[in-house]
This record gives structure tokens, C-alpha cells and sequence, in this order.
């Protein structure tokens, strides 16, 4: 982030786990391959390099458990494809029907999730590497590529045995950054020059972030019987980390009022530029946290102490100026920003003291409900095998992509490296339309730039070992980015490849055309199999607009019942949170991907954004209303409040209704008619935040209307 020293941003990657996760493995490879080319044997040191390279692939952040599995999977799974594929690639016919069968088996992996999806990837390239190999003693080579595996799975495992919450730590100072990213971004709210419409286009995508970074925290840290053990010091302190850092960013969240109001009514006094400067503040503070949650160092002195005085004392020479009502709301705003404040405080005590106090709650969370469960692996597998699984299709769609190009290899002479074609077109394609346009255009631009770099590496520089170690270089770069930043990585293993085949041909460079060519060969195939039977967002776009307000309406509908006097457990409530978080981010992400797909033009596009921006207003302002009803403690009955929740919940349902024909409930409204207008127990605050709330849904109501009609889309 802007704000940060070079140098803390310097020492955070290098201490990152992609990177050292990168430069073990680059070791892992290159070392008992250097050693078997000392000892003369470099077709037995091509293979375990293979193996060893291929199956560093599978490794990704998780538990020891999950490692261990994947290990095992990847290992046995990688015997069997390199041997088979070694009995097969010399006779074309046999090797195009095998290559058929594995592209649409292992792609099928993806059902069981992001891991054992990597897996399946990674299988179908080493069938494709071997087929471009060659090798003529099928078993051997087959051994040495099981070697090669088990030997970087022995040394994988044996580093998350004695380091074991190190994928766990990364996640979780990750965590911190993103919602520190995301605290920076709502300074855009104070800022009179940025349209709200945009203010509100720039935090969407961070939601979408955050989300994905407290899902992968909860996926490492609740499934870790180690950590979750009461007694293990490092684990309780990163369970409270996390548990902090969730909550803090749920009460930011709730930070929400009339931006449009406030910016006319301050915009001469100074109070957006100060709350502006508070928010930026907190946000170094948070992310200062996460640097220090990975790297195991203290958090250095805060250097905003004096200034963060003077922003008080300024705020409340601006409070006793105004009227009373703009004096209540920045009074309002002033203890919002007061208690993110304290919590962040807590919080950075939490990191560096593992028996800091910090805010917990009364209740204790049944946490194994807040695990994502799926269903068992076979089952899961059979229930995609069906035409109307995305899955389903996308695998049938890239095995007869890659049966083109294999038949494209044999038919016309495109040279020695022409596999290069059908590895571009597995490692591009994916199940989305708009992922697999981005992952061309990435594949394009990095690897005529990587020519480009390799092409003058190699000209400029004539000297063997000095070409060697830029190789290095290059490999250890793909690997610290070939999982976060796809575009890098192939800038990174593109000019790796050129340099080592350049020394390995004794100087040629005809090679060097034939990547551009197989490159655009294989991305032209896979843009076009994009077309083959797709699964389009816009067919699809109703669904996730039903699960968004399904989500507000059962979030809304534990208020109600916590206002009307029932017992609503606060483990319940964090768990109707996660649901509203993740329905957000699931459309967000599905509204992304439908911008990139041809003939969006017939889609509502300006309804789905003000549909975005409205169910964000509207879960903060529920999720303020929700804290302050648990924080009062009290389970008397409100008529005036529950009057109006019961308003809002039967505009919601309303909306559900427009998108599935559900039965209207008008029994909450009736049942509260008579106090439907008799606020006297409402604060001024509550009243409005209620109110806010109506007229959200009431414009929903509209929009979802406009939405069904547009995309005509069906449940």
C-alpha cells in the first residue's frame, strides 16, 4: 500500500509463503538434478525433475491433513498417468483416445474442490509433456517421475510438520491487509470529488477480496485440530486474531449513513477530510498488524499519535459548531470511528502478546459450524455427471479442445515443441467464459514479452554460467507467482524456457518462433472452445439475485425476532453474517464474469449495479441495528421497531416473490398495524437506520422486477 516503506513491503514478501514456499521448491528441483547430470544420467535427471516440478504444482496453502492427502492423490495419480501415457504415445490413434479420456476424468477433479482441481490440471500436463518427451522405457521413466514426487512431498511434509501454522499465519496477516485495503477504500465515501456511484463501484470489489480471505481462514484454521486445541498458546492467538479481525471488519461495515447528505452539509467545515484522514489512519495500523502477524516481529511505535490528537480535537471544534441534528450524527460517527479504533488496538495487542485481553464475546461460538462443508468426495463427483453441470461441460469442452490440437500436432509438421499447443489450451482454459478470456490475454502479453526478454537475454549475453543463473532467477520467480499472479508467472518461466533451450541446442534460436506460434495456436483453440456449449452468467444471474435477498431477508428476520422479545443466539447470528457476506461476494464475483461474456448488452446491466450497491447499504445498516440490539441485552418486546422491521421484511419477501412465486406474507405487518406509527420508543438513530432500510428495499423492489424482466432469467 501507498503509505507503507519500501522496505517493510521488501521484507513482508521475502518472508511471504509463496516466495520461500518458491525457493524451496526451485531448490528441490534443481539440486538432485544437478547431482544425476554430475553423475552422467540426464535422462534420469529430466524425469525426476518432471516429477519433482509437476507435483510442487498440487502444493497449496492447507493443514497437514490436507497436504498429506493431496500428496498421496498426486503421487499414485501421476504414476498411472506417465504410465500409461509412455505405452501409448507411439501409437497416435491409442494416445489422441487416451488423452481424450484423461482431459475429461482429471478435469472432473475440479468438483472436489481448488486442491484436487490443481491435480487434475497438473496430471493432464504431464501426460502432455511425456507425450512430447518421448520416452522410450515407459516403467523407468514412469519410476523416476514417482520419485521426483515422492521426494518433494517427504520434504513438503516434513516442513509443515515442524512449521505447522505457517500457511495459517499467512492467511490470516493476508486477512489484515485486504481489510486494511478495504478501510482505505471508504475514505472515497468522505470525498466530495468521487461520485457515490463510483465511491460504491471501488469497495465492491474488496468485499469480494475479504470475503475470499476470511473463508480461506476459517478453511485453515477451524479444520486444524492443533490449533484449535485450547491448550496450544499459538493457535488460541490466532483464533482471536481472526475472530477480531472479522468482527472489526463487520463493525466497519456498519459504519454507514447518508454519504450524499454529509458531504452537503460538511463539505465547508473540514469533517470529511478529517474522518478521511482517521479512516487512513487505522488502515496503516491494521495493515502494520498483518505484517507483523506473518513476519513473528513486534509492531513498530505508532508515529500518528500526536496527529490523531489534533484530528480530535479538530472534530470536536467542528461538533460544537453545528446544528443539532448534523451534531448527533458526527457525534455518532466520532464514536463509530472510536470503537473501530479500540478494537484495532486490541487487536494489535493480540499480536504481539499472546495473553492480551481482547474483546470476546459473552457467548462461545459453536465454530465447526462456521466450516464450509461439502459432501463426500463420490458423491460430490457423481453429482455433477450430468449436461446441466458447468463442470460437467467444461470438461467435455476441453477434452475435445485438446484432442484438436493433438490432432492438429499430428497433421501438420509444427515442429518438436509443438505439445506446447495443448498445454497452453489447459492451463487457459477454464469452466468461466470470462476467466479463460483473461487467462488468453495474460498468456499473450507474458509470453511475447518473456520472448521478447529472452530473445535479448540471449543475444546480449554469451557466457553459459551467467545464462544459467538468470535462468534460475527466472524459475524462482514463476514459482513465488505462478499461484497469485498468473500473467507474471508466465512473464517469469517464459524467458526460463528460451535460456535453457537456447543452451541446450547449442545456440539456436528457431525454438523461439515456435513458442509464439504453438502460443497463439493453443490460445486460438481455447478462445474458440469457449463457445462450445457454454454455461453463461446472464442465464444464471437470477439465481444469485434470489440468494442475495434470501440472505438480507433471514439476516432482517433474526432483528425482527431479537426486537420482538424471542431468544436468537449470537452464534446463530455470525452464522446469518457469513451467509450474507458470501451470497455478496458469490454475486459480485458472478456479475464480474458476466461484464467479459459477449451479448451483455441485452442484460440490465445499470439495474445489477444499483442492485449491488442497495443490498450494501442495506446488510449495514441491518448488521448496526443487529449489534445494537445484542449489545442492549434485553429481549423485550418493541413494538415501534418491530413495526417497522416487520415493513421491511414484507417488501423483501416481495421481492422474492418477483423472482419465485412464493406465497406473500403480509401476517409480521398485520400483526403490528396498530403501532405501525408510533415511534416514541425509537431513537432518532434507530427510526432513521429503519427507515433507510425501507426505502433500500422499497428500490430493490423495483430493480428485482426490472431484473427478472430483463434477463428473464428462471430458479
Amino acid at each position: 500500500m501507498k503509505w507503507l516503506p519500501v522496505k517493510q513491503n521488501i521484507a513482508f514478501f521475502l518472508s511471504s509463503e509463496f516466495f520461500t514456499d518458491a525457493l524451496r521448491t526451485t531448490i528441490s528441483i534443481l539440486l538432485p538434478a544437478w547431482i544425476l547430470f554430475t553423475l552422467g544420467k540426464p535422462d534420469v535427471a529430466v524425469a525426476v525433475g518432471v516429477g519433482t516440478l509437476l507435483t510442487s504444482l498440487t502444493d497449496s496453502s492447507g493443514t497437514y491433513h490436507d497436504k498429506r492427502a493431496v500428496s498421496l492423490v498426486s503421487i499414485l495419480l501421476f504414476f498411472f498417468v506417465a504410465l500409461i501415457t509412455s505405452y501409448t504415445w507411439q501409437y497416435p490413434w491409442l494416445m489422441g483416445s487416451v488423452l481424450f479420456v484423461f482431459c475429461f476424468t482429471l478435469s472432473m477433479l475440479t468438483t472436489l474442490g481448488n486442491r484436487f482441481a490443481m491435480v487434475g490440471t497438473t496430471a493432464i500436463a504431464l501426460s502432455i509433456f511425456i507425450n512430447g518427451l518421448k520416452p522410450q522405457n515407459g516403467f523407468e521413466f514412469s519410476a523416476y517421475i514417482l520419485t521426483g514426487g515422492v521426494c518433494y512431498y517427504l520434504l513438503t511434509l516434513v516442513h509443515a510438520l515442524l512449521w505447522p501454522f505457517r500457511s495459517l499465519r499467512q492467511a490470516v496477516a493476508e486477512c489484515l491487509k485486504t481489510t486494511a485495503m478495504y478501510m482505505s477504500a471508504r475514505t472515497a465515501f468522505y470525498n466530495p470529488h468521487v461520485p457515490l456511484e463510483k465511491a460504491y463501484q471501488q469497495i465492491i470489489p474488496f468485499h469480494t477480496l475479504v470475503n475470499e480471505k476470511h473463508e480461506a481462514v476459517r478453511d485453515l484454521l477451524l479444520r486444524d485440530k492443533l490449533a484449535m486445541r485450547p491448550d496450544n498458546p499459538k493457535g488460541q492467538r490466532l483464533l482471536k486474531i481472526a475472530t477480531l479481525v472479522i468482527d472489526l471488519y463487520e463493525r466497519i461495515t456498519t459504519v454507514h449513513f447518508d454519504y450524499r447528505y454529509f458531504r452537503n452539509e460538511f463539505e465547508t467545515s473540514g469533517a470529511p477530510e478529517v474522518i478521511s484522514r482517521f479512516i487512513d489512519i487505522m488502515a496503516q495500523r491494521l495493515e502494520q498488524a498483518g505484517n507483523a502477524v506473518y513476519q513473528g516481529k513486534q509492531i513498530k511505535s505508532d508515529a500518528h499519535t500526536n496527529e490523531l490528537h489534533y484530528l480530535r480535537r479538530r472534530l470536536q471544534y467542528i461538533i460544537e459548531k453545528e446544528s443539532d441534528r448534523n451534531r448527533k450524527l458526527l457525534q455518532q460517527l466520532e464514536s463509530n470511528v472510536n470503537d473501530i479504533e479500540m478494537r484495532i488496538q486490541a487487536l494489535s495487542l493480540t499480536v504481539v502478546n499472546e495473553e492480551a485481553v481482547y474483546i470476546a464475546d459473552d457467548e462461545v461460538l459453536n465454530y465447526p459450524e462456521f466450516i464450509s462443508n461439502s459432501p463426500r468426495m463420490v458423491q460430490q463427483f457423481k453429482s455433477h455427471l450430468h449436461w446441466r453441470s458447468p463442470l460437467f461441460r467444461f470438461s467435455l469442452r476441453l477434452a475435445i479442445a485438446c484432442l484438436f490440437g493433438y490432432v492438429l500436432t499430428q497433421m501438420l509438421p509444427l515442429g518438436y515443441y509443438s505439445y506446447w499447443i495443448m498445454l497452453t489450451v489447459v492451463v487457459v482454459m477454464k469452466p468461466a467464459f470470462s476467466i479463460t478470456t483473461q487467462r488468453n490475454r495474460q498468456r499473450l502479453i507474458g509470453t511475447l514479452a518473456g520472448v521478447a526478454a529472452g530473445f535479448l537475454i540471449i543475444t546480449l549475453i554469451k557466457n553459459g554460467t551467467a545464462l544459467l543463473v538468470l535462468s534460475l532467477v527466472f524459475l524462482l520467480g514463476f514459482f513465488t507467482y505462478a499461484r497469485s499472479r498468473y500473467l507474471v508467472g508466465v512473464l517469469f518461466i517464459t524467458p526460463m524456457v528460451i535460456i535453457c533451450l537456447h543452451i541446450y541446442s547449442g545456440g539456436k534460436f528457431i525454438f523461439i518462433i515456435e513458442r509464439i506460434y504453438d502460443t497463439l495456436i493453443g490460445c486460438g483453440i481455447a478462445f474458440a472452445a469457449s463457445y462450445l456449449f457454454p454455461v453463461w452468467e446472464r442465464y444464471n444471474v437470477t439465481n444469485y439475485v434470489y440468494n442475495v435477498l434470501e440472505a438480507n431477508y433471514a439476516y432482517l428476520e433474526a432483528y425482527y425476532k431479537k426486537i420482538s422479545g424471542e431468544q436468537i443466539s449470537f452464534n446463530h447470528y455470525k452464522l446469518l453474517r457469513k451467509n450474507v457476506y458470501m451470497r455478496l461476494a458469490d454475486f459480485s464475483a458472478a456479475f464480474k464474469r458476466l461484464l467479459s461474456e459477449p451479448n451483455k448488452k441485452s442484460i440490465p446491466i445499470d439495474d445489477l449495479e444499483s442492485f449491488q450497491a442497495l443490498n450494501h447499504q442495506l446488510y449495514g445498516n441491518v448488521a448496526s441495528l443487529s449489534l445494537q440490539s445484542f449489545q442492549n441485552r434485553a429481549n423485550d418486546a418493541d413494538n415501534a421497531q418491530a413495526a417497522l422491521a416487520a415493513e421491511a421484511l414484507n417488501k423483501l419477501k416481495s421481492c422474492l416473490t418477483t423472482l419465485k412465486q412464493l406465497p406473500s406474507n403480509d401476517a409480521l405487518a398485520h400483526s403490528f398495524k396498530n403501532d405501525s406509527h408510533d415511534n416514541n420508543y425509537l431513537s432518532n438513530e434507530e427510526h432513521e437506520q429503519l427507515q433507510s432500510i425501507i426505502s433500500a428495499i422499497s428500490q430493490l423492489q423495483k430493480l428485482t422486477k426490472d431484473i427478472a424482466e430483463g434477463t428473464q432469467g428462471s430458479l
